[in-house]
Formats: C-alpha cells, sequence, structure tokens
C-alpha cells in the first residue's frame, strides 16, 4: 500500500508550502518538513497496518461464515435424508405387516392340492 509515502508527502509539501508562506528561513523550513516527512510516514504506517489488519478480519469472518452455512447446509441434508430413510422403513414396516392371507377362504382360485397317494400312482404307473 502506498499510503504511508503519500500521506508523508502531501503533509511534507503543505509544511514546506506554510513555512514558506511564513518567512521562514530554508533551514527551518527543511528541518520543518523533515520532521512532518518522518511523522506522518510513521502514522501512515500505522494507519495502512491497520487498515489491512481490518480486511483480513473481515475475510476471516466472511470465510467464518460461508463455513457455518455449509456446515448447516449439510446438517439439513443430512436431516432430511434420514428423514426420507425412516420414511422407507415405515412403508416398508407397513408392508410387512398386513399380509390378507385366509385359511379355507371360500375363495377359490381354482387350485386344488394334489394328494400325496395320487401323485404315487400316478409316478408308479408311468
Amino acid at each position: 500500500m502506498k499510503i504511508p509515502f503519500l500521506l508523508a508527502m502531501a503533509a511534507s509539501i503543505i509544511t514546506g508550502v506554510v513555512s514558506i508562506s511564513n518567512n521562514s528561513s530554508t533551514n527551518q523550513t527543511c528541518i520543518r518538513m523533515i520532521i512532518a516527512l518522518i511523522g506522518f510516514y510513521v502514522l501512515g504506517k500505522i494507519l495502512s497496518t491497520t487498515l489491512a489488519g481490518i480486511v483480513e478480519e473481515q475475510n476471516k469472518q466472511k470465510l467464518e461464515a460461508e463455513r457455518q452455512q455449509q456446515l448447516e447446509q449439510f446438517k439439513l441434508e443430512q436431516i432430511k435424508l434420514e428423514q426420507e430413510k425412516n420414511e422407507k422403513l415405515k412403508q416398508e414396516e407397513h408392508l410387512g405387516t398386513k399380509l390378507d392371507l385366509f385359511a379355507g377362504s371360500s375363495q377359490d382360485d381354482d387350485f386344488s392340492p394334489l394328494d400325496l397317494s395320487q401323485a404315487i400312482r400316478t409316478k408308479v404307473k408311468e
């Protein structure tokens, strides 16, 4: 960043113009400009470091917020998948509990059981 350099140069030029307008000697004007240059350079460096720290902190907070949001989305997806899995299990359990078979029911599906003795007789005759 060029903040320290630009701040120091601007302060030095303003100090020189003010000193010349007050009819100060050249040596006194140069000393004031050097002091302004050094002082405002240090001030600019502090300002630059502070601004860089603020920007870095904001970037960290932004990344942390994005990670937090991704984590929440992941958790929501996991919950949704778990709910779907539970619903499928409930449906499968429901399907397994309802079996409609009646022994000796009046519904005759054209099925006649083969007697064992009849099967043996036909096999022996062959």
